[in-house]
């Protein structure tokens, strides 16, 4: 069994490996529970295929540290990655999936709202599927904005009306409680994605362009019971990623699209998998007994 710490797991799960190994996280052949809260921690079991798996990540604030636990068809573990680390790259990563399936492939344009931890794979998942030429980038903290744009070749900026008026793509992964940017400032064919907001009470996104637009969810019992942008909102997904790729379903000609996202379990044993396999295959990582 093969543990990788945060440098080794980036090391081992580019962006674009990433983002194909969230083509089978969101097929028909998975299981994906509910996540549940025990003490201080989240647990979130999955499986893909013949592999299955558990992410443990403390919720405490300012602690961000866990797991994620992959096992193999006969039961035998795989090997652990930084559970930090996969989410981010995760999360991003099935951010630029949903942008590969629904986004204008002329997008040029990014709105990254939002510079916490997950802005940066953010921003690397969007890139890795789109001609990306220009990344506007907001935050509650000016401070931040100008440190992820200076660090992504971006551009920090005070309004995000601003930056959401000229995108063609719009990310968001900030903790709100109420949206981030008005419903007149989103343009006709962009796509959004929202992976912020996760508890019944957080949203980015205006109710006007939920209603409105053609939503895709990553799972639709997750989004029921998690996404509070669709739960103020009173929509229901149009689709869910899985649905896009087994060709059951296709946003209309011009529509706003809107990619909401809460996370699921198959995403990170799918992403850990990958990151496993290629560790194995370059040595790279620490062999426990």
């Amino acid at each position: 069994m093969r543990f990788l710490d945060a440098e080794q797991t980036r090391e081992c799960l580019p962006m674009a490996a990433a983002v194909e190994s969230q083509v089978a996280a969101f097929g028909d052949d998975i299981e994906i529970p509910l996540r549940r809260q025990l003490g201080v921690s989240l647990f979130m079991p999955g499986r893909v295929g013949e592999h299955a798996g558990m992410k443990v990540v403390s919720t405490v604030p300012g602690n961000p540290v866990g797991l994620v636990m992959v096992v193999g068809p006969d039961g035998s573990p795989l090997g652990i990655v930084d559970g930090p680390t996969l989410t981010a790259i995760r999360t991003g990563a099935g951010a630029g999936l949903a942008t590969r399936l629904l986004a204008r492939p002329d997008a040029r344009v990014l709105a990254m709202l939002g510079a916490g931890a997950m802005a940066f794979d953010q921003i690397a998942a969007v890139r890795a599927v789109r001609p990306i030429e220009r990344v506007l980038v907001w935050s509650r903290s000016r401070e931040r904005a100008e440190q992820l744009a200076e660090r992504v070749g971006g551009e920090a900026v005070s309004d995000p009306d601003e930056a959401v008026a000229v995108a063609d793509v719009i990310s968001c992964a900030t903790p709100a409680e109420s949206p981030l940017f008005s419903a007149a400032s989103v343009r006709p064919g962009s796509h959004i994605n929202a992976v912020g907001a996760f508890r019944p009470g957080m949203m980015e996104v205006p109710v006007e362009v939920t209603r409105e637009a053609f939503v895709v969810v990553d799972d639709r019992d997750a989004a029921a019971a998690e996404a509070g942008d669709l739960i103020a909102a009173g929509k229901e997904p149009d689709a869910t990623v899985g649905d896009l790729l087994a060709g059951r379903a296709a946003a209309p000609t011009g529509s706003v699209t809107f990619f909401k996202s809460v996370g699921i379990g198959s995403q990170d044993v799918a992403a850990a998998r990958a990151a496993l396999e290629e560790a194995q295959r370059r040595g790279i990582g620490t062999v426990l007994a």
